[in-house]
């Protein structure tokens, strides 16, 4: 046999060429995805026609189903691999041999079946139609053979003899007339033209049923599998912030602790009173009556005004003696200050009159020129230790407060997770300023910052998703398959059990049998329809069309059923 392999370009001319170039009788021919002779069912009519012209075996390969359909459609038988091609061609041949057997004649010696038609009918043609002299032949094709050399009419038993009258051979017996060899003649024709009729509308019988023989039927299986579900009881699938990937036998997936930082302040009062005074302060002037000698007034001298304001020299003084010529006393301007703090020591002018003993015994005496002043109590707020605790206290409540808000803020959580805000915890709180820094300085208001450090569990749930759906993959059998391989998945987190977060996860799928596309062929070959269908009802909706469409039952032969499973599609 000749495989002739076509490119995707070739013509039908050009595909015709290599069938005309074949001389074993059977050929191949081979069909390339997208080939141009597959655009049209016209070109594998031509191909069948051509290949019944020349006698041949020929059958089409491609792993196309709808160019094998479409070749099927024309009339040539079609194959999905050159293997199944060659192992239909030697069916063939087996056929044309006991076609030839009931038709009488020789099977050929050779490995096709095409010269043996040939041979069978010319045999046919030699063995049932004698020679008439000058008139031509009709042979099993229809062509008209080359008029063979005209003899003589033999005598009846010199014919059956072998030998002419005379002795010498096969004696010429000639017509008495032209007219009456015209007659003869005429007779000879009008008795062998019956018989070269029959026996060509036999031979046209024949070959159209061999034909139909080799070529029909085929069928066309159409099997959609029926999908069942697939819905495993609900289970526990558990995102634990300690494991690092998933485990479908643990039902455990990852979960992410997320650190938020989270800061509150505010402004509090300073309740604390703190009292602070000052000295009052001033100028006394000692004037000395005494004319013998210079008087000394020691630092820290205490002089006094009659109503008992005490003031100390802040400097040591001499006091000059007076004059006695010009009865010109002595004097000397020394600063004091109020012994005691506060407002009492604001006196008016020449306020301060006493001196002590020693000093008016010497003829001296103080005078305050002008009024003293500076003396003040000055009360100021200041930060105490329960100041500071108060505003730790109500800081500590927003905390909370602001730690619930930011949970809520789409950009707290990173795509792709889902955070559980109960699982919130704050870390340690610092306020700044500290204690140590704040408690017991002069202010009426003090701010305080509060910080710390929040921890959420997040989770990327698509991870339980997916972790059911491979818990469902691992139920299937060795020859299911999930349709369109979507498992839908529903889940609910259950209450948080210390830092991890349970979810109880339900999965479903809907799934199907690849059936066994040999085995149900085999089954189905040689078939009728109703039977075919009944045996393959149990594995989905069946289709069945033969073609020509008179023929109620399958072929008996599995190269002429093609069964194609169609996959079913996910619902909506």
């Amino acid at each position: 046999m000749t495989v002739c392999y076509l490119e995707v370009d070739d013509e039908i001319t050009g595909a015709i060429s290599k069938l005309r170039a074949v001389k074993d009788g059977e050929a191949i021919i081979v069909v390339p995805p997208g080939s141009r002779i597959a655009t049209s069912r016209i070109n594998f009519k031509l191909l069948t026609r051509e290949g019944n012209e020349r006698r041949l075996n020929l059958v089409a390969v491609s792993d196309d189903p709808s160019v094998r359909a479409l070749a099927i459609s024309a009339g040539l038988p079609a194959y999905d691999s050159i293997t199944a091609a060659e192992q239909a061609l030697t069916t063939f041949r087996e056929q044309d041999r006991r076609l030839a057997e009931r038709l009488g004649r020789q099977p050929s010696d050779g490995p096709t079946a095409g010269p043996a038609r040939e041979q069978g009918s010319d045999a046919l043609d030699r063995t049932q139609v004698l020679p008439v002299p000058q008139t031509p032949d009709v042979n099993v094709r229809g062509d008209t053979e080359r008029p063979r050399t005209a003899v003589s009419a033999q005598a009846p038993g010199a014919a059956r003899r072998g030998k002419r009258a005379d002795g010498r051979g096969a004696a010429a017996v000639q017509p008495a007339t032209p007219s009456a060899d015209r007659a003869v003649r005429g007779r000879r024709r009008v008795g062998r033209a019956p018989v070269v009729g029959a026996t060509a509308l036999f031979l046209i019988l024949g070959s159209m049923g061999y034909a139909a023989y080799l070529l029909l039927p085929t069928a066309t299986i159409t099997l959609n599998p029926l999908a069942t579900q697939l819905a495993p009881a609900p289970f526990i699938v558990v995102a634990d912030p300690n494991v690092a990937v998933s485990d479908v036998a643990a039902g455990v997936v990852p979960a992410q602790l997320l650190q938020i930082p989270v800061s509150v302040n505010g402004i509090f009062p300073a309740t604390g009173i703190e009292a602070r005074e000052t000295r009052a302060m001033g100028i006394v002037r000692f004037r000395s009556e005494n004319t013998l000698n210079e008087v000394a007034v020691l630092e820290g001298t205490v002089v006094s005004t009659s109503d008992g304001v005490d003031f100390e020299t802040i400097t040591p003084a001499i006091v000059p003696r007076a004059d006695f010529a010009t009865s010109t006393p002595g004097a000397i301007d020394v600063p004091v200050r109020a012994t005691r703090l506060g407002p009492r020591g604001n006196v008016a002018a020449d306020a301060i009159a006493e001196v002590p003993q020693g000093l008016r015994g010497q003829l001296v005496s103080v005078r305050n020129p002008d009024p003293t002043d500076g003396g003040q109590r000055v009360e100021e707020s200041v930060v105490t230790q329960a100041d500071f605790d108060a505003a730790v206290t109500a800081l500590d409540e927003q905390l909370d407060v602001e730690m619930a808000d930011r949970m809520a803020l789409p950009e707290t959580t990173p795509r792709g997770l889902t955070l559980y805000s109960s699982t919130a915890q704050t870390g340690a709180p610092q306020a700044l300023p500290t204690a140590i820094e704040i408690v017991g300085t002069i202010q009426t208001t003090f701010t305080v910052t509060y910080e710390s450090v929040a921890t959420v569990l997040a989770v990327d749930e698509t991870l339980v998703g997916d972790l059911a759906a491979l818990r469902v993959r691992g139920m299937l059998a060795a020859d299911q398959q999930i349709v369109g391989d979507v498992v839908t998945t529903t889940h609910s987190a259950t209450s948080v059990i210390g830092a991890t977060i349970p979810y109880e996860v339900a999965a479903t799928a809907s799934v199907f049998s690849e059936p066994d596309i040999p085995a149900l062929t085999a089954a189905v070959r040689g078939k009728s329809i109703p039977e075919a269908r009944q045996i393959l009802a149990p594995y989905g909706m069946v289709e069945i069309s033969i073609w020509p469409e008179f023929v109620d039952r399958l072929p008996d032969q599995t190269a002429r059923i093609s069964l194609v499973v169609v996959t079913p599609s996910p619902r909506p």
